[in-house]
């Protein structure tokens, strides 16, 4: 029992690192050169899951820009908008998810020293 909490417990903590790193991504949208940054998932030996964060450094579109009479390209940020908003709910909906498994670990554990009284 102990260790569907820990493994909840660990769930918890990756997917707020994946909600973070989408928040930053986002909030950089509209940063000229950003490269956005995602989340990859490692299992850890004893239950649960360890959050990597990555930087991707593929190019961002680039655009014409015209300042006082000259023009320059710019490369834009590479941060797709509709990939972070599929990125931000799958991580509420598996926090979500860690949070229900926690609750149900912790009644059953309250069940069990229960029944020992």
């Amino acid at each position: 029992m102990i260790s569907a909490i820990h493994t909840a417990l660990s769930g918890l903590t990756a997917f707020s690192k994946q909600i973070e790193v989408v928040a930053h991504n986002v909030a950089n949208v509209n940063t000229d050169g950003f490269k956005k940054s995602g989340t990859e998932f490692v299992e850890i030996p004893s239950g649960g899951v360890l959050p990597v964060v990555e930087k991707d450094d593929s190019s961002g579109p680039a655009v014409l820009r015209n300042s006082t009479g000259n023009q320059t390209m710019v490369e834009l940020s590479n941060v797709d908008l509709g990939e972070e908003t599929v990125q931000q709910i799958a991580a509420q909906r598996s926090l979500e998810a860690n949070l229900q498994t926690l609750r149900t670990g912790d009644a059953l554990l309250g069940s069990i020293l229960d029944i020992r009284k």
